[in-house]
């Protein structure tokens, strides 16, 4: 008699032999770029393709749009400013210190002008002090003991409005594209860094035409005087610095901001073609076989695995039928055992001796007299016997049933814990060997498809005996090819 296991066993290996007897999808062709098609090739399935071509051209406007990041040095007005003023200052102690040592330690006066000592000092101080200062408009002020601030303003002037300019250097690494747009963002030195929001809403954006060459500002300053305050102008032009610095890297963070996600798709219809015989295969071809290649195996997948999940649902049925079957008739068991030990005894009852002894026969006498008694006796002892047999038999097959029943539930119990935590460990381990790999998504569904297919042999091979384990498999595949369609946005 076919028993429950023996049929599930032949169910599964049937069901399995029918599966890996089902004809494999067709191959699509491999061509390579610039290869002619020799057939059509037919989506199956509505397809979004990128491509190629139009989304670098999208891109390409893309990044000529996104502005060229300059970092504008805010403290460096003030800085240049601070140090003529500075400058200014040495040079006049200087000055008078020298007038004052040529004076013999008097203080020099106005009347002091033009005399030798003063010629001499003012010669030295134009040889050893700052290169271009104005000492022939300073120096007369300074003997007089009055205030320069009229001079210093004058020189300061151009060097403020020219330093309000965005200036660089000469020469740069990265020169700025003319007609492109510049963003300046306010930066206290030429280290610091903004953030990605600052660098698409902070800052002023500006034309290249609005930046300036030191070189130029230089000279910008030295035209502001008259000809004949040559020296005041190349004075002066001396504290112009460099206060803009392109930001090539932060220019390409932003680059990269704005492109991301910037593609160009094409759309087919399912059953439309997406290469047509005799077309030369191009960029978007490869990539439109691509993707109708990838929908065929995750559709060749998802069916195996549709598959094998209807094998794994009929295995998990069998098995609770015969875990509920199991328990029913160990139910039944202890019913019947229990009624057994309910059921009253039957006690042996002495009959009176009423039989009268035939003629010609004497009743015979037990030894010791009271023969009645010791049968009595003999009965009472032999009932008591059977009792305890028949209750040692009852409690020793009720435990021995329990104790077979949880112990064949409790294995159950194990393999499939076991059978579940094998199968997790083997496609971790599949898992982690394909990530390690950086495996292209066809690869990883080959190699899923392959597993299957080892599956399917296993369970063709074994049957029953290994029957969780690959219900446990199966499962955890379906899991992987979840991760997998939910990765990279495919149906």
């Amino acid at each position: 008699m076919i028993t429950l296991r023996s049929f599930s066993a032949v169910t599964v290996l049937v069901t399995a032999l029918f599966f890996s007897a089902m004809p494999a999808r067709a191959a699509l062709p491999d061509y390579k770029l610039g290869d002619v098609a020799t057939d059509d090739v037919i989506t199956p399935v509505p397809l979004l393709v990128v491509n190629p071509d139009a989304t670098d051209a999208l891109k390409q406007k893309v990044a000529q749009q996104v502005p060229t990041i300059v970092r504008r040095i805010v403290p460096s007005t003030a800085e240049a400013e601070a140090e003529l003023r500075a400058s200014i200052a040495t040079a006049q102690t200087n000055f008078m210190a020298a007038m004052k040592a040529a004076l013999n330690g008097r203080l020099p006066v106005a009347a002091d002008l033009d005399s030798p000592a003063y010629v001499a000092t003012l010669r030295d101080a134009v040889r050893d002090g700052p290169k271009n200062l104005p000492y022939a408009r300073l120096a007369p002020l300074w003997m007089r003991g009055t205030s320069d601030a009229l001079v210093v303003d004058s020189l300061l002037q151009p060097v403020r409005e020219v330093l309000a300019q965005p200036i660089v250097g000469d020469t740069l690494e990265n020169p700025l594209l003319p007609n492109h747009p510049v963003r300046l963002i306010q930066m206290q030195t030429a280290i610091d860094s903004p953030s990605i929001q600052e660098l698409e809403t902070a800052g002023t954006t500006i034309t290249v035409g609005k930046i300036i060459s030191l070189s130029r500002a230089r000279r910008v300053v030295e035209t502001y005087f008259p000809s004949n305050q040559k020296d005041m102008g190349l004075f002066a032009s001396g504290f112009v610095r460099i206060n803009a610095f392109p930001a090539p890297g932060l220019t390409e963070i932003l680059r990269a901001k704005r492109m991301d996600g910037v593609t160009v798709n094409d759309t087919y219809d399912a059953a439309q073609a997406v290469v047509k015989k005799g077309q030369i295969i191009d960029r978007k071809a490869l990539s439109a076989l691509a993707a109708v290649r990838e929908k065929s195996l995750i559709g060749t997948l998802q069916t195996k695995l549709e598959q094998e999940q209807t094998v794994a649902g009929q295995i998990t049925q069998q098995t609770k039928w015969l875990v509920v079957g199991l328990g029913v008739m160990g139910l039944a068991l202890v019913l019947i055992f229990w009624r057994l030990r309910a059921r009253p005894g039957h006690a042996l009852v002495p009959v009176a001796n009423t039989y009268q002894a035939l003629p010609g026969m004497e009743q015979q006498a037990l030894p010791g007299g009271g023969g009645d008694e010791h049968w009595r006796n003999r009965a009472m002892v032999a009932e008591g016997k059977a009792q305890r047999a028949q209750e040692a038999i009852r409690t020793g097959a009720l435990g021995w049933m329990r104790e077979k029943l949880f112990q064949n539930l409790s294995s159950q119990r194990a393999e499939l814990l076991s059978a579940q935590q094998r199968a997790e460990s083997e496609m971790r381990e599949l898992e982690q060997r394909l990530e390690q790999l950086h495996t292209p998504l066809q690869e990883r569904i080959a190699a899923y498809e392959k597993r299957i297919e080892e599956l399917e042999q296993d369970l063709a091979a074994k049957g029953e005996e290994n029957r969780e384990l690959i219900g446990a498999r199966i499962s955890v595949a379906k899991q992987q090819l979840s991760v997998e369609r939910g990765r990279f946005g495919t149906n």
